[in-house]
């Protein structure tokens, strides 16, 4: 009966690796690092290391040999940054002029000049997924999106106005019911690449609804990225960055070298183990 339905050979999944973090974050989380095969939600407040965690899993990809996909929606994006990390990129150098023009290596990159909705990027996403499946593009693929808050839907465009219900509806109709579940199903034996996806998401604070009860925390485009994510780090407090400065003092001038946040495994459904710890 299975043979004849074809359901004999679709039940086991590979074994479960992992992106590794850095070792900071490692202790700090208890995770090895990014689940593979699915998707990982960083969440938190401006300025609290939620690009700097994706970089470090953008390095350890490339090494690994899974092709970084960068869709940088929000543009404070420095390719300066990502090489002083250790990430391998190749300056693309005018031959005249001797100024660097363009940036290439083992990657992909897309912004905000090629993508400028929600619906832009599932169908990105989406071409890139078929694409691999065809044979054109034969990696494991690393999705790292920074960030899904920051984009808006094709409705709020037209409209000309950013409306925070239509961006959410939109995300739920394009990712919720079609790319998410697209990374568990790479997981299966039979699927001959296996695809992650790393978001970030800036969050939002609701006031609290009663004097006894406590602000939210909300994300921007909605909880769809939430609900669907594997692994969920949030960065910061609820209500503020949470975060403080590391300062020293040479040649008499005060210098603020490093910065302190807190950093919590809110959901983990893979090895089940969620921690708060500082990095």
């Amino acid at each position: 009966f299975k043979e004849k339905k074809l359901l004999n050979n679709t039940v086991k999944f590979k074994e479960q690796k992992w992106i590794p973090f850095s070792e900071a974050l490692q202790d700090s989380t208890s995770l090895p690092g990014a689940a593979i095969g699915h998707i990982n939600l960083l969440r938190g407040h401006s300025n609290t290391g939620k690009t700097t965690a994706l970089l470090e899993l953008a390095i350890n990809a490339q090494k690994m040999g899974i092709l970084p996909v960068f869709i940088i929606t929000e543009m404070k994006w420095s390719w300066e940054h990502a090489k002083q990390m250790g990430f391998q990129v190749e300056d693309v150098v005018d031959q005249e002029t001797g100024e660097v023009v363009d940036y290439k290596g083992f990657f992909l990159y897309v912004d905000r000049s090629t993508l400028g909705t929600i619906e832009d990027t599932a169908e990105f996403i989406a071409d890139l997924l078929d694409e691999q499946r065809k044979g054109n593009l034969p990696y494991d693929l690393c999705f790292l999106w920074d960030s899904i808050g920051s984009i808006p839907c094709k409705m709020s465009i037209e409209a000309n106005k950013n409306n925070p219900m239509w961006n959410a509806g939109a995300m739920s109709q394009q990712f919720g019911n079609f790319i998410n579940q697209r990374f568990p199903l790479s997981r299966k034996e039979s699927s001959k690449y296996t695809n992650t996806m790393v978001a970030i998401n800036k969050i939002w604070v609701a006031p609290a609804e009663t004097i006894m009860s406590q602000p939210k925390m909300k994300m921007k485009n909605g909880e769809t990225m939430f609900l669907d994510s594997t692994i969920v780090l949030t960065f910061g407090n609820i209500t503020n960055s949470g975060t403080s400065k590391h300062k020293a003092t040479k040649n008499g001038k005060e210098v603020k070298f490093a910065k302190r946040t807190k950093v919590s495994c809110d959901k983990n459904h893979v090895t089940g183990i969620t921690t708060k710890g500082t990095i």
